[in-house]
This record gives C-alpha cells, sequence and structure tokens, in this order.
C-alpha cells in the first residue's frame, strides 16, 4: 500500500487574509493542517509557526519512522514523537507571541497526522478535524474542543443547552494560548483504500453531513479533491478561511494479497466491537482508541481459552468461530461469532466457574486487564462510560440469573454469569 496526499488552502469569499496554514509531506509521512487565531498578522504567523515547528521536530526524529516495526514499542514511540512536537510547536508560538508588538494571546489549532507502514497516529489540538471513510462509512476521528463539545462530553449541559450557548463555538484549547498543551493523540490502522480527511472549520462548517463525506470523498481523482472540497465550501458561504488535506492508502500495483487481507481482517475486527453492547454507545475516536488495545488471536480447535478454576483477567470477543462453556466437563453452552465473555475479568480477579473451549478454527479479540486500565487513565470520559456500562450489565446478568424460572435455566443462567464474570450468585 502507497500513501498519497494533497491538499488546498483558500482565503474563502469573507475573509481579507487566510490565517491557516497546511503542510503535506508524503515522504515523511507528515499531514497538517494549523487554523489561526489572533487576528491579522498574528493568526497566520501562529499557523505557520506552528506547522513548520512540528514538522521540524518530525524530521529531526525519522530514525523512529524509518525503523518503525509495527510493535507496541514502536507505536508508542512515535505517537509520543507527535505529541512532543506539538507540545514543542505551542511553546515556539507562546515565546514568539510574548516578544512580538500585536502578537499576545494568539495561537492555533492544530491536527496532524503521521502515516508510517500502515499506521496512522494523529495529534490533536482545537476545533479542526480528522475524518477517515473506510467501506462506505464516515468515522470522525477527533473530538474538538470547544465549549459546546467539552460540557456536553463532560455531563455539564444537555446538548441543546450547550448548543443554545453563547459560547458553544469558542475554543477551549489551541497551540500557543499558553507554553504547554494537552494534546490529543490516536493510534489507528489505515488499511487500503481508506481515505483521510483534515480539515479547518472552514469546511466542517458547510460540509456536516456524513452521507455527503463519503460521497465526495470516494472520488478517486483524489488530486482534486481538495479544491473541489473548498469550491464548496465557498460556493456555500465562504465565511472563513478553508483548508483540507486528503490522504489515501492506494493499494500496490499488482496487489498485494497481504494488503487486501489485512484490509478485511481490520474492517470486520472494528465492525464486530461496534455491535457489542459494551460498546455500542462510545463516539468514534473512542471506538477506535479502545479497539488499539485489543490484541487479535486464532486458534485451532480444542484451544482452551479459559479453565475453570483461573484467575484470567481478560475480556474475549469472537469474531470467527465458535466456542464451547463447560462445568464439570458438562457443557451448558456454545458462543458463536460475535458473542464476548469475560468482560467483568477486567475489573476483578477471582476464580472463573467454567471452561472455555474451542469447537471450530477462530479468531478471538482479547483485551488484558492492564491495558483496560490504561484506557480508563488516558481518557476519563471513555472510562466512565464503559465502567457505567459495565455495571449495568453485571446488573441485568444477576437479575436474569436470579429470576430464571426452573433449576435447569438457572443453572445456565448462574454458569453463563460464572464465566462471564466472576461474581458467583448465591443460591
Amino acid at each position: 500500500m502507497q500513501i498519497h496526499g494533497y491538499g488546498e488552502t483558500d482565503v474563502g469569499r469573507s475573509r481579507t487574509h487566510n490565517e491557516d496554514y497546511i503542510l503535506v509531506e508524503p515522504d515523511l509521512g507528515l499531514f497538517l493542517v494549523c487554523d489561526g487565531m489572533g487576528g491579522h498578522a498574528a493568526g497566520e504567523v501562529a499557523s505557520e509557526t506552528a506547522a513548520k515547528a512540528v514538522h521540524r521536530h518530525v524530521a529531526s526524529q525519522s530514525h523512529l519512522l524509518n525503523g518503525f516495526d509495527g510493535s507496541e514499542e514502536a507505536c508508542e514511540a512515535v505517537e509520543a514523537l507527535l505529541r512532543t512536537a506539538i507540545q514543542a510547536a505551542s511553546a515556539e508560538v507562546f515565546d514568539l507571541a510574548r516578544g512580538g508588538q500585536g502578537r499576545h494571546g494568539m495561537g492555533t489549532t492544530c491536527i496532524a497526522l503521521i502515516v508510517v507502514n500502515g499506521k496512522g497516529f494523529m495529534g490533536h489540538v482545537g476545533d479542526s478535524r480528522m475524518y477517515m471513510v473506510r467501506g462506505g462509512r464516515v468515522w470522525q476521528l477527533s473530538q474538538d474542543h470547544t465549549f459546546f463539545n467539552d460540557a456536553v462530553r463532560n455531563g455539564m449541559m444537555s446538548y441543546e443547552e450547550a448548543r443554545a450557548s453563547p459560547w458553544a463555538n469558542m475554543v477551549t484549547r489551541g497551540v500557543g494560548i499558553q507554553r504547554s498543551v494537552a494534546v490529543d493523540t490516536l493510534v489507528f490502522d489505515i488499511v487500503e483504500n481508506d481515505t483521510l480527511l483534515l480539515c479547518s472549520d472552514g469546511l466542517t462548517a458547510y460540509v456536516q453531513d456524513h452521507h455527503e463525506l463519503v460521497s465526495v470523498l470516494a472520488d478517486p481523482a483524489l488530486p482534486g479533491l481538495p479544491k473541489k472540497l473548498v469550491r464548496v465550501a465557498n460556493e456555500r458561504g465562504g465565511g472563513d478561511n478553508i483548508s483540507a488535506v486528503v490522504v489515501r492508502g492506494v493499494p500496490e500495483m499488482p496487489a498485494r494479497p497481504s494488503d487486501s487481507a489485512r484490509r478485511v481482517k481490520v474492517t470486520q475486527n472494528l465492525k464486530t466491537l461496534r455491535h457489542i453492547a459494551l460498546f455500542m454507545d462510545l463516539g468514534d475516536p473512542e471506538l477506535v482508541r479502545l479497539f488499539n488495545k485489543f490484541k487479535s488471536f486464532e486458534h485451532p480447535p480444542g484451544t482452551v481459552v479459559i479453565v475453570e478454576g483461573d484467575d484470567t483477567d481478560s475480556m474475549f470477543v469472537i469474531v470467527e468461530g465458535d466456542v464451547q462453556i463447560a462445568r464439570g466437563g458438562k457443557v451448558v453452552a456454545t458462543l458463536t461469532r460475535g458473542a464476548h465473555f469475560g468482560e467483568m475479568g477486567l475489573l476483578n480477579q477471582r476464580p472463573r466457574s467454567a471452561t472455555v473451549t474451542v469447537t471450530s478454527p477462530t479468531q478471538i479479540l482479547v483485551l488484558e486487564r492492564g491495558a483496560f486500565n490504561e484506557v480508563l487513565r488516558e481518557d476519563t470520559g471513555l472510562a466512565a462510560k464503559l465502567l457505567y456500562k459495565l455495571a449495568q450489565i453485571l446488573s441485568l446478568r444477576l437479575d436474569e440469573s436470579f429470576n430464571a424460572d426452573g433449576s435447569e435455566q438457572a443453572e445456565r443462567k448462574t454458569l453463563e454469569l460464572g464465566v462471564l464474570s466472576p461474581f458467583r450468585p448465591r443460591r
């Protein structure tokens, strides 16, 4: 798979100067959009300064990209590289603002992408956005740092209350506003035919419908897409500067079977997680963040995944295949594609009450407690959603177990609860 990228920035129809700045560096795998704030001169200085600072910092550590092997350690290193690059840019813009007349308070948004060997690394501050189109579906990978989004996400206001607020569109986080800035990062898979859009709010104000984004970004004529998007925003008002950078994973010619197989696997794995009740309420970036913590394993028939009496600390999701649940040598249930078990083991560590054995060639996603705890520490909003949903699921299964009619049904419910949760109901 090859990575192709193109960009376009335009002053729009209402502004007299362009405070946006874009960067397209396919050889480095770096793509970026900055939307400056601070008025004439200051905003455009902030965006250009930040973009060049990020580029300079990433280029100085290009050995991390050249030696990237896809391991967890390598991913952490590139993620940290992008985070520190944006933080360094914030310090540079802040220091420049303090020393330049008329530049006090200047800052910029920043949405940045590094692509290396099938992995994408997003760094984000502000309300510029990143979208990914895959298989006819749009994923918004960034979350706006605005009063509206923060108020809704943190439960401070309802959607309607926040939208009606006079501060709804106020940016709550920017590069250079303070010397230090918190940078949102995300690591995700990029497969062939994925198309990513990095853009300023001068575009998103006019192109919000996801069906339209899918239609536009599905155009095979990639080089002309940024200009096409800019033209659409201008035709609909052009009330702000407009920037768009489009990046696509282009299949090798001739096609490589391994790339196609990887695309099918990644798409299927993510789709499976999307349909699990525990994760249904998660936003796109939250689900992708969690998905990155799962590990994929393929097991032949006869593989024992959980042994009765073990203190397994992982959650398991069946992507393909079947497993049997047995207690005391007696099969009590069969789970198949899309089912999951062991999720309560993410919270505590007690002996399992049943054995789980693979009965056909099976692919299973595994989330270990350590990785789950990392997610909880990294994102408190996501942590609250997951813990609340886990509590709901446990409560529901306890009710089912206690209220089951007939000893056989009650026994089955109890056994399933024992596999899915270490909790043992009292008789």
